[in-house]
C-alpha cells in the first residue's frame, strides 16, 4: 500500500484513512544515469538468475575484500553473513578488512590499530589491515579513511589472500576493490563484485563534497569505478535498478548479475516478545513504531521525528531509535529540546541481540531521503525487517518501497512527507492487532521466498564458481 497526504492530515484514532494520490515529482538533483533508466517490470525473484548446480562443487579458496566486518553491525554486517554463508557451505575463507570503527568512526574496545592483525571470528579467518579511523560527516577524513585501506590492502592482499580462487570484493565503499586489480594483475586471481552502493552516485548525492570539488570527484571516481569494472570477472547488483544503471554506463549485460543481500538470520527471526527487556528499556506504550539502523545525514530521521511530533497526543503510540552515528546528537537535542517524551533513544545493541530488541515493536521503518539514487538502492534494513517477521513502513522511493508494496507486509509512504508517515503509523496502531500480525507473517514469508540465505545462496556461490582461477 502506498500512502501520500495533503498539506493536512487528521491524525486522530478514528481518523479515516487518507486517499491514495500520485507520488509528487521528487526536485532531487539528478544523478548521471538515474533519473532516465528504463523501469523494470519483473518481479523480484524473477530478477535473480537460476543457479545451474552441479552434481559435485569443489570446495574453493574465496578471499573477501571488504572495508567493513564483524563486529561491525547495523548496515556493516553484511560481509559477515556472506562469509560465514559460504564457509558453512564448505569453503575455506579469508577476510581481508580494517580495524571496526563503524558506526561511530572509534575503534572498537579490544582492538588498537597496528600494522596487521589476525583473528577468527565465528570459524571465519579475518586479517586486519590499519586505516585512519574516521566515520564522520567531514569529506576529506571519510576519504582518507576509505583510501588508506584501499593503500593497506593492496599491500596485504598478494600475500594473505594470494592462493586464492577467487576474490569477492563487497563494495561498499567502492574503494574496497583498489586491492582487487593489482591481486589480478600479479597472481591472475579474478574477482566478483557485489555493489552494494553505486559511486560515484553515493559520493556526490551524500553532500559531503559541493561545487567545483565534486565535480572533480565525480570525475575521477568515474575513471576509477568503470576500470573496477572492465577488470571484473563480474558484477553482483542488489538490485534491477543497480543494474539498469550499470548497463547504461556501458557494463555488457551478460557480465551483471542481481544477487541481493539476505540478512544474518541468527540474529534477525521471528522471537517472542521480552517483557522484562521491554520494562528496562523503557518500551512500554501500547504500539511501538522502531527504527533501527545508523543515524545518518541520509536516513531522513527528522522526518520521524516530525511525526513523532504530529503523534504526541497519540499515548498509546511510541517511537524507539536504536543505534548511532553522526547525527545521532542532533537528533537527541532535539528530541529534549522539543520535550517529545513518546521518543526514546535505545543506543547500539548487540548483533546478536537484534532479534529480541526487534521483537520489542510492533513496526520497523525503512527511511532514505528522496534523492534518485536511493530509488535503485536496497537498504539491508528491508531484508533485516522481513526476516525478523516485522510489519515494514517504507520511507522511501523506487525498488525498496516496491519490494514492500509487492510483499503486502506494510506501507510506504514519499520520502520526507512526515503527515503521511504519521498517518501510516496511526493506522497501523488503531489495527486489529491480529491483522497486524498477518502484516509480519507476509514479511517473513516473501523474506523466505526471496532474500533468504537458502533462496539467494545458491546464486552467488554459483557464481563465485563460474569465475574461479584455472590453476
Amino acid at each position: 500500500m502506498t500512502l501520500t497526504s495533503d498539506k493536512r492530515v487528521t491524525l486522530h484514532s478514528d481518523a479515516p484513512r487518507p486517499s491514495t494520490r500520485p507520488r509528487r515529482k521528487s526536485k532531487a538533483r539528478a544523478v548521471k544515469g538515474l533519473r532516465d533508466r528504463p523501469k523494470p517490470d519483473r518481479s523480484f525473484e524473477a530478477m535473480r538468475p537460476e543457479p545451474r548446480r552441479r552434481k559435485s562443487l569443489a570446495n574453493l579458496k574465496i578471499g573477501i575484500l571488504s572495508h567493513w566486518f564483524d563486529p561491525e553491525g547495523g548496515a556493516a554486517a553484511g560481509p559477515g553473513t556472506i562469509a560465514r554463508a559460504l564457509q558453512a557451505r564448505g569453503h575455506e575463507i579469508d577476510v581481508l578488512t580494517g580495524y571496526p570503527i563503524y558506526p561511530a568512526g572509534r575503534v572498537f574496545d579490544g582492538y588498537r590499530i597496528r600494522p596487521y592483525m589476525r583473528e577468527t571470528i565465528r570459524g571465519v579467518t579475518v586479517h586486519r589491515v590499519p586505516a585512519y579511523p574516521s566515520h564522520d560527516d567531514n569529506a576529506a577524513r571519510r576519504m582518507a579513511n576509505y583510501l588508506t585501506y584501499g593503500a593497506s590492502s593492496t599491500i596485504a592482499a598478494p600475500v594473505v589472500l594470494g592462493k586464492s580462487d577467487v576474490v569477492f570484493v563487497y563494495s561498499s565503499p567502492a574503494t574496497a576493490a583498489i586491492a582487487a586489480g593489482p591481486l589480478r594483475a600479479l597472481r591472475g586471481i579474478p574477482y566478483v563484485m557485489q555493489i552494494q552502493d553505486l559511486w560515484p552516485d553515493t559520493v556526490t548525492s551524500s553532500g559531503f563534497v559541493d561545487g567545483t570539488a565534486s565535480s572533480r570527484m565525480e570525475q575521477v571516481l568515474h575513471v576509477f569505478c568503470n576500470e573496477t569494472y572492465k577488470r571484473a570477472a563480474h558484477i553482483a547488483v542488489i538490485s534491477a535498478g543497480m543494474g539498469d544503471v550499470l548497463r547504461s554506463r556501458g557494463v555488457p549485460p551478460e557480465k551483471i548479475s542481481v544477487i541481493p543481500n539476505w540478512a544474518e538470520e541468527s540474529a534477525f527471526r521471528p522471537v517472542p516478545r521480552d517483557e522484562v527487556l521491554a520494562a528496562s528499556l523503557r518500551i512500554n506504550r501500547k504500539f511501538t513504531i522502531m527504527y533501527a539502523g545508523n543515524f545518518g545525514e541520509m536516513q531522513n530521521l527528522d522526518t520521524l521525528l516530525d511525526a513523532a511530533s504530529l503523534l504526541r497526543h497519540r499515548r498509546d503510540i511510541g517511537f524507539a531509535l536504536v543505534g548511532a552515528g553522526v547525527r545521532g546528537d542532533r537528533l537527541t537535542e532535539r528530541v529534549e529540546k522539543q520535550e517529545l517524551d513518546n521518543v526514546i533513544f535505545v543506543g547500539s545493541q548487540p548483533f546478536e541481540r537484534m532479534a529480541e530488541i526487534l521483537a520489542l515493536a510492533d513496526a520497523q521503518i525503512v527511511s532514505l531521503k528522496d534523492v534518485p539514487l536511493y530509488r535503485i538502492t536496497m537498504p539491508s534494513k528491508i531484508q533485516a525487517n522481513m526476516a525478523a517477521g516485522q510489519p515494514i513502513i517504507a520511507a522511501v522511493a523506487g525498488d525498496a518501497a516496491r519490494v514492500v508494496e509487492e510483499a503486502g507486509c506494510g506501507w510506504s509512504v514519499p520520502p520526507g512527507d512526515a503527515n503521511a508517515l504519521a498517518s501510516a503509523i496511526a493506522e497501523l496502531a488503531d489495527m486489529n492487532p491480529l491483522a497486524r500480525e498477518a502484516l509480519g507473517r507476509k514479511s517473513r514469508e516473501y523474506y523466505a521466498s526471496n532474500f533468504s540465505e537458502k533462496s539467494v545462496g545458491d546464486s552467488l556461490e554459483d557464481l563465485l564458481y563460474q569465475h574461479r582461477k584455472r590453476w
